[in-house]
């Protein structure tokens, strides 16, 4: 694990890179051996709230035949509309993907 910060903001003591259990999820982390506090990056809680279950938006990827697909929940297609035939365009971000529902209503002349 990378070190994103050395020294904890509690107590000012060093902190070491460590694999720390949270409600039964093993997790890599950082923590202060002096005071016991622990730190994890963004990454690690977003991984912690998949395995409890926190996370509703969550989905899987998944194959079918050669293409890599993702299904989405049903509220999520309703609340944008979104039907069979309808197109998502990928938008490249620093934090991630952003799909943008394009319908193809929208695309016909």
């Amino acid at each position: 694990m990378k070190k994103f910060m050395k020294t904890c903001y509690k107590c000012g003591s060093s902190v070491h890179a460590a694999k720390i259990m949270k409600e039964g999820v093993k997790l890599n982390g950082l923590k202060c051996p002096k005071c016991g506090e622990e730190y994890f990056t963004s990454s690690e809680l977003v991984k912690f709230d998949i395995l409890k279950g926190k996370r509703k938006l969550i989905r899987k990827f998944g194959v079918l035949g050669d293409s890599t697909i993702m299904r989405f929940p049903n509220d999520v297609l309703e609340d944008y509309g979104i039907k069979p035939g309808d197109y998502g365009a990928f938008e490249k971000r620093p934090e991630g993907i952003l799909i943008k529902p394009v319908h193809s209503k929208e695309l016909e002349m």
